[in-house]
């Protein structure tokens, strides 16, 4: 496995699921070696990773409803991205994503990464001992979802990694969040919009610009990514797969 010892440099492994495990979990998003990796190939290896789960109301792929397509093709106003962990709301949030590239644009259309467990490094002690036990609301936005179905979970602010056991800020984008309260109870929700400004500036990012086939795998429990859909010149289809994670704790 060819790892480099930093957040923002390319990470890459073989088709292995332990490798891939590994190393996402270590270092936040992996390149997965796998050139020549057809759609079913890549569905059949997320899965090999953990049980799949789909986030309704989005578009299932064609012949493999467990992906679904992120795509620009036929949008009359350009998509909007930002920095954001898949699916927060439910009570077992994905523990990784993965997105293969079906269809590449001739310029722009990156997506971008940045690493939690260094910005929750980079705050003052005093504001990891605050946020101890502390927890915040997460909910549904942008999605059509019938009734029954999840639309809001609480969790943790600060969450532990099951393997590495490192400490992460486990947010989203604030229009998801509402309600932080400490382990007393005090809400202190004034603090939404300060951790996630600090949870995407001055953290090691990974970006990484796409070519045809490519498969990349992160761990939503350390990370937080956005596309750049702001120079896009041509069509840009992925594919995208979920594993359901734990409850984060």
């Amino acid at each position: 496995m060819n790892v480099q010892h930093a957040f923002g440099q390319i990470i890459s492994a073989p088709m292995d699921t332990e490798a891939v495990r590994k190393a996402a979990a270590e270092y936040g998003v992996v390149k997965v070696d796998a050139e020549s990796a057809t759609v079913a190939e890549f569905a059949a290896f997320m899965e090999t990773l953990g049980p799949p789960m789909f986030t309704t109301g989005e578009t299932p792929a064609p012949d493999f409803p467990m992906l679904n397509v992120v795509s620009n093709v036929g949008r009359k106003t350009k998509p909007k991205s930002v920095f954001h962990s898949d699916t927060t709301y439910v009570a077992r949030p994905p523990s990784f994503s993965g997105l293969y590239a079906v269809d590449v644009p001739e310029a722009g259309g990156a997506t971008l990464f940045v690493d939690q467990s260094k910005a929750y490094d980079r705050l003052p002690a005093t504001l990891k001992e605050l946020l101890i036990g502390a927890t915040v609301h997460h909910r549904v936005t942008g999605v059509d979802l019938p009734e029954g179905e999840e639309a809001e979970a609480r969790h943790p602010v600060v969450r532990r990694h099951p393997d590495t056991k490192r400490m992460a800020l486990y947010l989203t984008t604030p229009a998801r969040l509402s309600d932080l309260r400490l382990r007393d109870g005090t809400d202190r929700s004034d603090l939404i919009e300060f951790l996630y400004d600090h949870s995407i500036r001055g953290a090691p990012t990974h970006r990484h610009h796409w070519s045809k086939g490519d498969i990349l795998v992160w761990d939503n429990r350390c990370t937080l990514h956005a596309a750049d859909h702001s120079a896009v010149l041509g069509d840009r289809v992925l594919y995208r797969a979920l594993v359901r994670g734990e409850a984060p704790a």
